[in-house]
């Protein structure tokens, strides 16, 4: 990267308040959180139509199980379809602000794999109407691969297994998806020029796997597709384009920095990766001080059914 060559303005580089503190600390993550806009629909909207379209509209039936809850921020969206709600998250930060949002629904403090697990022993295969995990699932699938700390990141030594053992873990998932159930995720899109900084900046400490920065959706993808193949559903992938919205260029700033680079000490202390930024942030700063970032989401969608029949028209 070279945006900022030549720049003589002096960087501010930001004091960390740890790594990872914006799971751990409540109210940080929302705080950064810039708004994300598709064709005028934000991505709980997007939820909300996909939903829509799948299920009809909203009516308290289903029982829901949200991998990732955060704070429940998107479950919002899913809450008016659910008869019961099950929700993960590893921050117990986070959990507290979603359970005072949503008392009644059943809440867990846990890693997806481990929750994916309990959940299967506990009988519950087939349980779930919806499962749905929003922005959630690239960091279980990476942890498979690699350890990420405050020091560094190590990916682990033996790459095949850790590819199998992410697999199972998506087949895992489908398999907590009742017949004509869904599994809906959505992706950030790691090719669009905002997603290609913070990629060029991660690799500065350590390059990702095989496949690059989209490894994990790739890999999500193909389990996918050999489930489709093994007739255990319908797989739909939908990409789109749009922005993320910062009031400010404080606010972007902290958004690469809270959230994109998790506080990292070798990234938010880096003057080279910290003038990239700037300079980025500046380039896409309107008159008015907002801040449009270009922003993509890949939604997928997969829907469990035998049905050979499914694709076909309905009656009349």
């Amino acid at each position: 990267m070279n945006g900022a060559a030549g720049d003589s303005r002096s960087i501010d580089v930001p004091a960390t308040p740890g790594f990872k503190a914006v799971y751990r600390t409540e109210g940080i993550y929302e705080a950064v959180l810039p708004a994300h806009y598709y064709s005028g629909r934000d991505d709980g909207d997007m939820i909300a139509q996909i939903i829509e379209a799948r299920f009809g509209a909203p009516r308290q039936a289903l029982d829901v199980l949200e991998l990732g809850c955060g704070t429940g921020r998107l479950t919002a969206r899913l809450a008016p379809y659910a008869r019961r709600l099950v929700a993960i998250d590893s921050s117990a930060a986070m959990l507290d602000t979603f359970r005072s949002r949503f008392p009644e629904a059943e809440a867990h403090e846990a890693d997806i794999p481990l929750a994916v697990s309990r959940l299967l022993d506990d009988g519950r295969a087939g349980g779930f109407d919806l499962v749905g995990a929003f922005w959630s699932l690239s960091y279980p699938l990476g942890e498979f691969f690699e350890e990420m700390t405050g020091d560094g990141i190590q990916p682990v030594a033996d790459q095949g297994a850790a590819r199998r053992e992410a697999g199972s873990l998506v087949r895992d998932m489908l398999s907590l998806v009742a017949d004509g159930g869904h599994l809906l995720v959505l992706f950030f899109d790691s090719q669009t020029p905002e997603q290609r900084l913070v990629t060029w900046a991660w690799e500065r400490i350590a390059p990702f796997p095989d496949g690059g920065r989209e490894y994990t959706r790739l890999l999500l993808l193909e389990e996918l597709r050999l489930a489709e193949d093994r007739a255990i559903g319908h797989l739909t992938h939908i990409r789109a384009a749009g922005v993320a919205l910062a009031d400010s260029r404080d606010a972007a700033m902290a958004w690469f920095n809270r959230l994109h680079f998790k506080d990292m000490p070798a990234l938010v202390r880096d003057p080279e990766v910290q003038a990239e930024v700037t300079a980025f942030v500046d380039a896409h700063t309107r008159p008015s001080g907002q801040v449009v970032l270009p922003s993509g989401i890949h939604l997928i969608d997969f829907q469990v059914t035998g049905d050979p029949h499914h694709h076909l028209p309905s009656q009349r």
